[in-house]
């Protein structure tokens, strides 16, 4: 088959766990770039994909927000939002609440937090709120941050059952642990895929994906060739057609200079 889109995960795929793109990754990104559309899908906030598209030289549009939003990597327009509904950010706000769990939520114009945002580097507009007030804004993504694998099951299966948000845990590779996503009902990685592909005006049967992690599974699905990063768990590398060296020896590198590139003649 023939080539005509990329789609990266950010963290665990472009991104080392020390928050680093390292120059072969950034090379063979830049071999393509004017080539094909890369797009960035990621959970991070919209300052955050804007800035590793600058860094890359991306000029397509990118997803951020777990895959609830999208913005022109060369204008900075939001070309498509979808917010949850304020029953839906009640729900998890309480529920977060109860639980004494940290929170990080996402609007195109900033970030409601009650993390300790004093040690982070903030791209955007960042508002210190504990769970009751940040119950004020109109969210694109909530995140529950920091939690054990156990425990981000758990709160993934309490929030199941009474409601039906889209609902994604996402491994943190730069401490180790698990943060939990919610996006508005049937919004994911996977419907930002499609939304990229229909305003690029390609079909996504024609676009590859590399992903790490659960949250990437919706976007793996629907492209026409799937790429697992080697440090993906078990149940991802199963059902993709293509698994990559791990980020630590930049598999996202292999997969471009050895499947990518020849897949585009």
């Amino acid at each position: 088959m023939k080539f005509e889109g990329l789609l990266l995960d950010l963290d665990g795929t472009i991104l080392r766990p020390d928050q680093t793109i390292s120059n072969d990754v950034a090379q063979a990104i830049s071999s393509i770039r004017e080539r094909i559309p890369v797009c960035i899908l990621t959970g991070r906030e919209l300052a955050e994909v804007l800035n590793y598209a600058s860094i890359l030289g991306l000029k397509t549009p990118q997803a951020c927000d777990a895959g609830s939003t999208i913005v022109s990597a060369s204008s900075h327009k939001v070309l498509w939002a979808v917010s949850l509904s304020k029953h839906e950010v009640d729900l998890i706000l309480d529920e977060l609440k109860t639980s004494k769990l940290e929170f990080f939520a996402t609007r195109p114009d900033g970030v409601n937090t009650n993390i300790n945002s004093d040690s982070y580097i903030k791209k955007s507009n960042w508002i210190n709120s504990d769970w009751d007030d940040a119950k004020r804004y109109e969210f694109t993504r909530i995140s529950a941050l920091n939690l054990s694998d156990q425990d981000a099951c758990e709160l993934e299966n309490r929030l199941s059952r009474n409601a039906n948000m889209n609902i994604t845990k996402a491994f943190l590779p730069y401490n180790g642990l698990w943060a939990v996503d919610f996006t508005h009902e049937n919004i994911n990685k996977g419907t930002a895929a499609a939304k990229i592909a229909e305003f690029l005006g390609q079909d996504l049967a024609s676009f590859v994906a590399v992903g790490d992690s659960y949250n990437d599974k919706s976007m793996l699905d629907c492209v026409g060739f799937s790429v697992a990063m080697g440090n993906a768990p078990n149940s991802m590398t199963a059902s993709v057609d293509y698994i990559a060296p791990t980020i630590e020896d930049d598999g996202l590198a292999t997969v471009i200079n050895e499947v990518v590139i020849p897949g585009l003649s």
